[in-house]
């Protein structure tokens, strides 16, 4: 049994958004040993069909110290904003929604950990005044089964359908009605029904907001009765949902109005977006004057100015009807500075548009997306994901021709840990930023560039290698005064012995990628020399310094996300006077902080007494012909020999 270990963990079974601000959890770890321990408490959410993860979505890490020698019980809290998490659900196609919290001592590669899972509620309770107060009335002038461009063989139908308001609480009374005339046909029934659409994202590298759809109808209701139709929304009904974290979850509902009218095939039909909230929603009338209110479906937690994650399909109905076009040029990030504290702290990105119009215009939407990305094999998925959208009051308006704008990137926040997130390594770890003037569900970006991440911080994995380091091997002996190195400058290997001849210094990356899964998490790993030293040794005391390229990665124990860890071996191969070699492995650790470290003097070549040393005098050589005689015969094809003798003719 381990020396340190987690023995039980503890949470709520449910957390409420109307309630709760933060996830909890009590953890209780057992320390037997006489060393201080670093336990990993991990908060996640995601979307999964039995053992196969879809993705995740939330990975929420904190890190707590844990005394020797006691059994001691630890509180951990995260802050999040519940109002925007997708609730714990499942789906029609057995996909589910799934919270839990682990927490373990050991690595996370390891996979010895302990685990609960907990349930997440949502709630909504609409912010007023609300659009959704007020009556709805819809004018009916629709020509049934009008196949034609004369209109001698349809059957016109006109009136109107009218709702008291459009937000509903459960088991409350939808009343739908209607005054219709008809000319022709007779009207055999309506049938009414409440339906719920719901929209799960899916996990795609070329698509950042795919989806699966299902519909389903909650209630249906059929009446002969030519004045209206009711009917109650059901206790099982999901509450409407515009926006989610990571826009995992869109739940909508509509009332389906259908009209069969007799000697017509297909019924006529009338849908009326309605949203279904926990509050019951008192009506009212329009007032005679505009007054401001919120059209969209947001809870009375929610930000009135944040709506990043929310993609308004109102918003780009208007598009064909505009006379004007937003053009992106340039997508470029700015003020990162090279900083050993927080260099994303201030960055931002500025996007460079064009407005094609004749006379100002208002800018309706400028998107953006950024996301880091990790490619491990055959496998991609997110680790973060941000979205931020601009845009401007109708009563702004641009000139033609070419504009700029910022979008302040989030690394300021509290949510994003720049110092322990992965840096940019290649095809393999990516931040991407993608920028739009549409819905970003139309996977349409005109500008993309990349965010280049390095990391300035080292983590206290690094005191573990500040004592000295010697390894003793037969006749030679290898000593590091640390092995601590700071990237860019070198590592110092001091080796004594009177026989090393040749020492050859192998600097060795060790990578390892998270592959997440639902229950035991995978890992890519892989290995490169990253750079090689060779050199003779006329000393007996020798210094062996190799330079540290600056571009490298540093040593990564601890990622976001456990997307990445590093680690560095300098391997030393010493060849002996008498031709056999001995080699080492020894654990490196390269930061980015300062080493105080220098590259000592060499000692100087140490020339045994009573040794006399001679230059042979320089004499340039003749040069040399070769003359075939006549009694001279080259060698035939066929004899086989070892020497330079030349065969004579008898």
């Amino acid at each position: 049994m381990d020396l340190a270990y987690v023995t039980s963990i503890d949470c709520p079974a449910v957390f409420d958004s109307s309630v709760d601000n933060f996830f909890t959890a009590d953890v209780t770890i057992n320390n037997s040993s006489e060393l201080v321990h670093s336990a990993q408490i991990i908060f996640r959410g995601y979307v999964c069909k039995g053992d196969a993860l879809h993705y995740e979505f939330l990975h929420e890490q904190q890190w707590v110290l844990v005394e020797p020698g006691v059994e001691s019980p630890l509180r951990a809290a995260i802050d999040v904003w519940l109002p925007r998490f997708p609730p714990s659900m499942k789906f029609p196609d057995g996909s589910e929604i799934i919270y839990c919290v682990r927490a373990s001592v050991a690595p996370w590669h390891e996979n010895n950990y302990v685990e609960k899972i907990f349930e997440v509620r949502r709630s909504l309770i609409l912010k007023m005044p609300h659009e959704a107060c007020y009556p709805v009335e819809h004018m009916v002038n629709k020509c049934v089964e009008h196949g034609s461009i004369l209109h001698k063989k349809c059957d016109p139908i006109n009136g109107r359908i009218f709702l008291e308001k459009t937000a509903f609480c459960h088991n409350e009374e939808i009343i739908v009605g209607w005054e219709l005339n008809t000319e022709k046909s007779v009207i055999e029934h309506f049938t009414c029904k409440l339906a719920q659409l719901v929209e799960v994202r899916e996990s795609h590298p070329s698509n950042y907001l795919a989806t699966r759809r299902f519909v389903k109808f909650l209630k249906e209701q059929k009446s002969t009765a030519n004045t209206s139709i009711s009917l109650v929304v059901p206790p099982e009904s999901l509450i409407s949902i515009s926006m989610s974290l990571w826009n995992v979850l869109v739940v909508k509902h509509e009332i389906v109005l259908e009209i069969k009218m007799q000697k017509r095939k297909k019924p006529v039909i009338f849908k009326y977006p309605i949203i279904i909230c926990n509050e019951e929603v008192a009506k009212h009338k329009r007032p005679r004057e505009a007054v401001p209110v919120f059209k969209r479906v947001q809870d009375v937690d929610d930000d009135s100015d944040d709506d990043d994650d929310y993609d308004s399909e109102d918003e780009e109905e208007e598009t064909s009807n505009r006379d004007y076009s937003v053009d992106i040029e340039k997508l470029s990030v700015t003020n990162v500075t090279q900083s050993e504290k927080k260099p994303l702290e201030r960055a931002d990105v500025e996007v460079t548009f064009i407005m094609n119009s004749v006379e100002p215009k208002e800018l309706r939407s400028l998107r953006l997306i950024l996301t880091g990305e990790v490619r491990v094999g055959g496998l991609w998925y997110e680790f973060l994901r941000f979205k931020a959208i601009a845009n401007l009051s109708h009563e702004t308006l641009l000139s033609p021709g070419e504009h700029n704008f910022r979008f302040q990137l989030p690394f300021a926040d509290s949510q994003y840990d720049t110092s322990i997130l992965p840096p940019t390594l290649g095809d393999e770890i990516k931040y991407m930023i993608h920028a739009s003037t549409v819905s970003l569900p139309k996977n349409f970006f005109q500008q993309q560039c990349e965010l280049l991440v390095d990391r300035f911080i080292d983590t206290w994995a690094k005191e573990a290698y500040k004592p000295p380091y010697t390894e003793e091997y037969g006749a030679t002996k290898i000593h590091l005064s640390q092995r601590c190195f700071k990237r860019g400058k070198h590592v110092i290997v001091a080796l004594q012995g009177s026989e090393p001849r040749y020492v050859k210094g192998t600097l060795v990356q060790k990578k390892r990628l998270r592959v997440p899964n639902v229950k035991l998490d995978e890992s890519y790993c892989s290995q490169r020399n990253v750079r090689i030293f060779e050199e003779n040794i006329h000393r007996k005391d020798h210094i062996h310094v190799m330079h540290i390229p600056f571009n490298i990665p540093p040593s990564i124990e601890i990622c976001y996300w456990n997307v990445l860890q590093i680690e560095y071996h300098y391997e030393v191969e010493i060849t002996l006077e008498g031709g056999h070699t001995h080699n080492h492995s020894i654990p490196i650790w390269i930061g980015c902080t300062e080493d105080n470290l220098s590259v000592p003097a060499q000692q100087e070549e140490v020339i045994p007494k009573h040794s006399l040393i001679v230059d042979e005098p320089f004499e340039e050589l003749p040069e040399f012909e070769v003359v075939l005689e006549d009694d001279i015969h080259e060698h035939p094809y066929w004899v086989e020999r070892i020497n330079t003798d030349t065969y004579y003719q008898n």
